[in-house]
């Protein structure tokens, strides 16, 4: 029998006088806590299948087979060529220069590539 039956066998008890209100209260508190205590199993089961499904060799390397085809994609456009360039000049330069960062001179170089690109007729 499940919880469920339960309950309603318990709230055709109390209705027909068989259970007292303070034994039906506490009755139904304790069948609402191991409901509660179902979901939250069932609902850590499911999250764990979802983790061996995911951690899947074949999963994983259907990921990272889909990552790399779009990057490569990515990198064959113009504006990917002129970011990227400009990252690298913008890293070269600011590698010289004092106080600047060679991660900071990557990114103003690669938003200069970019507006480059944009910019361009």
């Amino acid at each position: 029998m499940d919880i469920n039956e339960k309950i309603t066998m318990l709230k055709n008890a109390y209705a027909q006088g068989f259970v007292s209100k303070e034994d039906f209260e506490s009755r139904l508190a304790a069948l609402s806590t191991a409901t509660k205590e179902v979901v939250n199993t069932n609902t850590m089961d499911k999250a764990g299948q979802f983790v061996e499904r995911v951690m899947d060799s074949n999963t994983l390397n259907e990921a990272a087979g889909e990552a790399r085809k779009m990057v490569k994609r990515a990198l064959q456009t113009d504006m990917a060529a002129d970011v990227a360039t400009g990252a690298a000049g913008g890293a070269i330069i600011a590698s010289v220069v004092p106080i600047i960062g060679t991660g900071a001179g990557a990114v103003v170089g690669a938003a200069f590539g970019a507006y480059k690109h944009l910019t361009k007729k």
